[in-house]
C-alpha cells in the first residue's frame, strides 16, 4: 500500500510540474517569421529549340485597296544542354500575425498561426522546463532571392521546431526541410536559418 502511494504521488509531482512547464508558454501572441534556407542540389542550362513554325496568311479589304500580310506561330521546347552541382541560398518571404498557445491536456499543447494574408498553421507540441517544441506540419511556404522581381517559388516543406520563454517573447528557431524545383534548380533544403519571433500581446 505504501509503495502504491508513493508511485501515485510521484505521478502526481511530475503532473504538476508538466502542467507548470505549459503553463509557462501559454497566451495570446504578435509573431514575425523570416530567414534562410540553403539549398543543394543541380543547376540546369537550358536552351529554347524551335521545333515547328506555323505561316499564318492574313487577307484584309479595305474598299478597293487589298492588303496581305503573314505571321508565324513559333513552336519552342526546353532542351537541357549542360547541369553541374550547386548550393544556392534562398530566403524564406517574412510571414507575421497572431499566434495562440493553447494547453490541449496535461502534457500537450496546440499552437496556432493566423499569418497575415496567409492559410492559418497549427502545430502539436509539448513543453519541459525550458522549452516548447513543435512536432512536424507540412506546409506551403514562399522562398525568394535577393532582388528578385515577379512572384516567389512556393514549395511544400515540413516545418518543425522549438522555442525558448524570454520574459514577455518566445524565440523560435524553425526547421524547414523539403525538395525545391524552381528556376532551373532542383535540390534538396539542407539547412536553415528561420527565426519565429512571439511577443505576449497587452
Amino acid at each position: 500500500m505504501k509503495r502504491f502511494i508513493a508511485i501515485a504521488a510521484a505521478i502526481l509531482a511530475t503532473l504538476a510540474c508538466t502542467k507548470e512547464y505549459t503553463k509557462q508558454f501559454r497566451g495570446y501572441y504578435s509573431f514575425k517569421t523570416g530567414g534562410s534556407v540553403e539549398i543543394t542540389g543541380k543547376i540546369y542550362t537550358v536552351k529554347e529549340d524551335t521545333v515547328k513554325v506555323d505561316t499564318i496568311p492574313h487577307t484584309v479589304t479595305l474598299g478597293p485597296f487589298t492588303f496581305r500580310d503573314t505571321t508565324y506561330n513559333y513552336h519552342v521546347k526546353l532542351d537541357t544542354i549542360a547541369s553541374r552541382d550547386t548550393t544556392v541560398t534562398r530566403h524564406i518571404v517574412a510571414e507575421s500575425g497572431q499566434m495562440h498557445i493553447l494547453e490541449d491536456g496535461t502534457d500537450r499543447m496546440k499552437v496556432t498561426m493566423n499569418i497575415t494574408g496567409g492559410d492559418p498553421v497549427v502545430f502539436d507540441a509539448s513543453a519541459d522546463s525550458d522549452n516548447i517544441t513543435l512536432s512536424p506540419v507540412k506546409r506551403y511556404i514562399s522562398v525568394s532571392k535577393d532582388g528578385s522581381v515577379g512572384l516567389p517559388a512556393r514549395c511544400w516543406m515540413n516545418v518543425s521546431g522549438s522555442g525558448k520563454r524570454y520574459e514577455d517573447m518566445i524565440i523560435f528557431n524553425l526547421t524547414y526541410q523539403g525538395d525545391y524545383n524552381f528556376e532551373d534548380i532542383e535540390g534538396t533544403i539542407t539547412k536553415s536559418d528561420i527565426n519565429c519571433i512571439a511577443t505576449v500581446n497587452e
